[in-house]
């Protein structure tokens, strides 16, 4: 395994990253195995309690398309659901994982596996705009950005081959 030998400043950076996509990766596999585990749960019955339990006010046009959205779903699309949640987390703790140990395989998958769901992230954001989805737009394009800018300095600290 090729090891990335970055400066520290920049190690410290990608173990910041490290711990995101760690966390984000553990959380995604919770969903999705608590998903498997609960296929025919109404959902809808849960967001009602969690809006009382929080103090909102259920009849909100939004929060009722919400819990109205949760009542209806399937065991099949709840499986679904589940499993590109226990694939994307095993993913996020893939890279998290490789960028704590300073792989350099790592870097280059989570530029690849972050840039291609940035596309999905605008088309959803502007589907249904919110600044938590705009925030995390913003960092995973930071984050694509800053290795980029890793790798590229690295190939031009590197001899190439040849000369």
């Amino acid at each position: 395994m090729t090891r990335a030998a970055d400066p520290h400043r920049s190690r410290l950076v990608l173990r910041i990253i490290a711990l995101e996509r760690a966390v984000r990766g553990l959380l995604l596999l919770a969903a999705g195995v608590y998903l498997l585990f609960h296929l025919n749960s109404d959902f809808g019955r849960l967001a009602e309690r969690v809006i009382h339990a929080i103090e909102l006010d259920p009849k909100r046009p939004l929060l009722h398309r919400i819990v109205a959205y949760l009542h209806h779903l399937h065991a099949s699309q709840l499986r679904i659901a589940a499993t590109f949640a226990l694939g994307y987390g095993l993913l996020e703790l893939v890279e998290g994982t490789g960028l704590w140990l300073d792989q350099l395989w790592a870097e280059y998958l989570t530029v690849i596996a972050t840039s291609l769901l940035i596309p999905f992230e605008l088309y959803e954001l502007v589907r249904h705009p919110s600044v938590w989805k705009a925030g995390g737009i913003i960092v995973n394009v930071a984050i694509v950005i800053y290795l980029i800018h890793l790798l590229r300095q690295r190939l031009r600290r590197e001899p190439r081959p040849g000369t």
